[in-house]
């Protein structure tokens, strides 16, 4: 028998035993489970075929339309706990698709996603949250991506190091993206520089853009061992180069020809120091700082990432990426869920504390029902 050939339920506990791992309260396992039961169940009723092979997209769609309609009921679901029931789906099916027991997961179709219920929070911020398994998968490709490309080529994988150290700070920062690069649309955005970090204080300087000022963020450790590690690579001449430059040809051709030029250089002068180095050994030898990687390229790069590095709940044939205000957002969920409201306000600088709040208001909800339900477990057990 092969693994396609299995029931749906077959590898269901070495996947809760995973999922298990480093969670303390074992709430994700307990309620993973909960809920992977009950879609088994209801997989079970709907058709007498219970393996990976006859699982497809309309099985995943006709689920999404169920959990549809028990929103509708009086006393039924919330939209946004609709969702995330599917997301557990989706999720276990991504894992089995890694193990083989799945060419694709039919649950990251956009036909089955679509026929779920529009979720109010999601739909006012019109915003990506990356998940912890998300930023685990983005942050671990890239990491490996990263140390692979040093051994083999040393200080010349300066592509992969810096992808490391963006994404490192994506995910962990808070920042948002046009808050570290180059924005073609607004002359005052260049890109975060070198002077503007401190690693040892684990801080880094922005201009922020809810206030059009330029505020000091928290780095987290995560994301400072990054950079440090992209610096000793990177090895900038001057700290006012750009912590994320670009790589593009064509944009450190232009930079390196607009640097010589104010230098003094004459165009023949010009012609042979181009003939003998290439653009960015030119930006060391006369210090002409690189443009910074622009927004437009940032988000270019998650793309390809995000397809490389398989991250789960994805469809990235599809088109869909670990967008940057993603991280942002995905940072700030688990700050609100690990250290509260106000700590997350300060990482994310938000002046008012009710945007934290409104931004995160599910949060609220699911505590109140995680903590209901434990009430009557404990009074009616």
């Amino acid at each position: 028998m092969t693994k396609s050939d299995q029931s749906l339920d077959a590898p269901l506990a070495d996947y809760l035993t995973d999922k298990s791992k480093g969670n303390d309260s074992g709430n994700y396992r307990r309620n993973a489970e909960r809920v992977l039961r009950e879609w088994l169940s209801w997989t079970r009723d709907r058709r007498s075929a219970d393996t990976f092979a006859a699982l497809d997209v309309d099985d995943l769609e006709a689920y999404a339309r169920h959990l549809k309609r028990r929103t509708n009921d009086a006393d039924g679901l919330a939209p946004a706990s609709a969702r995330k029931y599917f997301d557990y789906v989706r999720a276990y099916l991504s894992w089995c698709q890694r193990r083989e027991h799945l060419a694709d997961n039919p649950a990251a179709k956009r036909r089955a996603t679509g026929a779920l219920p529009d979720d109010d929070r999601r739909s006012e911020h019109g915003q990506q949250l990356w998940s912890p398994a998300q930023r685990n998968a983005i942050v671990e490709y890239a990491d490996e991506r990263a140390r692979e490309a040093i051994d083999e080529t040393g200080s010349n994988a300066l592509a992969e190091a810096r992808d490391r150290a963006f994404v490192a700070t994506i995910a962990y920062s808070g920042v948002r993206g046009g808050e570290v690069l180059r924005d073609r649309n607004d002359a005052r955005r260049e890109g975060v520089r070198w002077k503007d970090v401190d690693l040892d204080a684990g801080t880094m300087t922005v201009l922020e853009k809810g206030s059009q000022e330029y505020r000091q963020t928290g780095v987290p450790r995560q994301a400072v061992s990054a950079l440090d590690r992209w610096q000793t690579v990177f090895d900038p001449p001057s700290e006012e180069w750009p912590v994320f430059p670009t790589l593009h040809a064509p944009s450190l051709s232009s930079a390196v020809a607009d640097g010589l030029d104010a230098a003094g250089y004459t165009d023949e002068e010009i012609e042979a120091m181009r003939d003998d180095a290439t653009a960015l050994e030119l930006c060391y030898a006369e210090d002409i700082a690189p443009p910074a990687l622009t927004t437009a390229g940032g988000r270019n790069l998650m793309r390809r990432l995000s397809k490389a590095a398989d991250v789960p709940g994805l469809d990235t044939e599809d088109g869909e990426y670990l967008e940057l205000h993603g991280g942002r957002r995905g940072a700030g969920d688990t700050l609100v869920r690990r250290k509260g409201w106000e700590q997350a306000q300060k990482h994310l600088l938000h002046a008012d504390p009710k945007t934290t709040m409104e931004a995160y208001s599910h949060i609220s909800a699911e505590e109140t029902a995680d903590e209901a339900s434990e009430a009557f477990d404990e009074s009616d057990g």
